[in-house]
């Protein structure tokens, strides 16, 4: 049986941080970043987990590693999750928590945009 894996609340974390950062992160880099609530031997463990996952890439630097976000995987894994749901169920959830009005104008822009296309 194929048991598709999700994301722990954990997990969730430190991949927000690597989609706001934008850049590598090292195991250090994302410790700090979480406030320093969590020792740097789970923050490691959990960041292995999401390398394989394939959620992380990572390159060997020094002793360490620095992690990458592998965009394609993540999204694809996230879709399939969301996707479950009817998509008016999904953005009400979004919806409902506090969005930056700038973020909703960019939606409704994507939602003018695609409508366009069915003209």
């Amino acid at each position: 049986m194929n048991k598709k894996r999700s994301f722990g609340e954990l997990e969730t974390a430190i991949l927000r941080l690597f989609i706001d950062e934008e850049k590598p992160l090292s195991v250090n880099d994302v410790m700090q970043r979480l406030g320093g609530k969590n020792a740097y031997t789970t923050i490691m463990t959990v960041m292995g987990r999401l390398y394989e996952k394939g959620a992380l890439k990572r390159e060997k630097e020094g002793r360490s590693y620095l992690y990458f976000m592998k965009k394609p995987t993540l999204l694809k894994q996230l879709k399939s999750k969301l996707l479950d749901a009817p998509l008016s169920e999904v953005f009400s959830y979004f919806l409902d928590e506090k969005v930056d009005p700038e973020e909703v104008k960019k939606i409704e822009k994507m939602i003018r945009e695609y409508k366009k296309k069915w003209k």
